[in-house]
């Protein structure tokens, strides 16, 4: 059941902050859910006032006309909410197609768990913790580690948003977790255009990293270890303000949640000084028996030098072809190696423009 939450205090205080610097207003709105922002200015004059129409639409039960009102190419966040509509009339399938149709009800089920991230913020290694979990739980004597080929086709491999855009096939969850009340261990990033778990069912865990590191570590993911992606900077300082725009505004996502029962919020650094107190977090907060060698288990199979040594006997990165591999560095303060202080400076900038102190994150280990 999809609860319709009211932004925090302290979301509040950020969009309030983020209006001053970003016109138009209903982006923040769009991600924090301001209702009546958003139902202030729905309509069909922009993107974001169709999206805001949609939104209010489904909040207040008008999914025939959430359809209706769909343009002829809706772009992948409005298509998502107008699927949605669809869904709950019961006409997903005359749309999509029936096996569509049956893979978006199961990703909209209320025992769903959704690892909700900011990239390069632990997503894979909280994946790889929950399924070596459900393993240990399983089979208390289970020590073989895991390829992310496995993670994917025989356990947990489910990434929401590449379903419902079509770029990846729904893939038959494990049941390891079912007896448990757990029907799938899903992934899905936050978007910058629209919050994308407003109408997701389910407990998610949602975790985001320091922006500096975030920075230099998306830098070397999306750019420098690909040959094809060179071209566009040379340095982290070269993206920097771009890639601290985008991570204000899914910060801005994130923090709006704090509070909700349903959602965990956890920071990588958090998860980095104490593995076994914050991942034992996670399990009482999924409901699940703690079983503390199932844990220690878990999280030895899912340390980053356990998946780094699988990438090394491979020879390749466990994710997608880059050059080097995926667990690159998992280091706090990475930044350090390539951010002066004139660059903090202006990252401090940059985030106070969306209304985030950088003071409010652990930047160093």
């Amino acid at each position: 059941m999809v609860r319709w939450l009211t932004p925090s205090k302290a979301a509040r205080r950020v969009r309030s902050a983020a209006e001053e610097h970003l016109p138009p207003h209903l982006g923040p709105a769009l991600l924090t859910r301001d209702w009546e922002t958003l139902a202030a200015h729905a309509g069909t004059t922009s993107k974001d006032a169709r999206l805001a129409g949609a939104l209010v639409g489904l909040r207040d039960g008008e999914d025939a006309a959430v359809v209706a009102g769909l343009p002829e190419e809706p772009g992948e966040a409005l298509r998502y909410l107008g699927d949605v509509a669809r869904w709950r009339l019961g006409t997903l399938a005359d749309a999509r197609g029936a096996a569509f149709a049956e893979a978006f009800g199961r990703l909209h089920a209320d025992d769903l768990v959704t690892v909700a991230t900011i990239q390069k913020s632990g997503t894979h290694w909280m994946r790889f913790f929950l399924t070596n979990y459900a393993r240990a739980l399983a089979d208390p004597a289970v020590r073989n580690p895991i390829s992310y080929p496995q993670l994917l086709h025989e356990f947990y491999g489910n990434n929401r948003w590449q379903v419902f855009r079509g770029a990846e096939p729904y893939r038959e969850p494990s049941t390891l977790l079912a007896a448990h009340g757990v029907s799938d261990v899903t992934m899905q990033h936050f978007r910058h255009d629209v919050d994308p778990f407003v109408v997701t069912p389910g407990r998610k865990i949602m975790l985001y990293r320091n922006p500096l590191d975030y920075v230099v570590s998306l830098f070397h993911y999306t750019i420098k270890q690909r040959p094809q992606h060179r071209d566009k900077a040379e340095h982290p300082r070269d993206v920097l303000e771009q890639m601290l725009g985008t991570y204000a505004l899914h910060y801005l996502t994130l923090d709006s949640y704090r509070g909700d029962p349903d959602v965990h919020v956890a920071s990588y650094e958090a998860l980095k000084a104490d593995p076994g107190a914050r991942f034992r977090d996670v399990v009482r907060f999924l409901g699940l028996p703690l079983v503390d060698d199932a844990v220690d288990v878990a999280l030895a199979l899912s340390d980053i030098s356990t998946v780094r040594a699988m990438e090394e006997r491979t020879g390749r990165s466990m994710v997608v072809k880059l050059d080097g591999y995926f667990t690159r560095d998992g280091s706090i303060g990475q930044w350090k190696e390539f951010l002066d202080d004139a660059d903090v400076e202006l990252a401090r900038r940059t985030l106070a423009a969306h209304g985030v102190d950088l003071g409010d994150f652990t930047v160093d280990g």
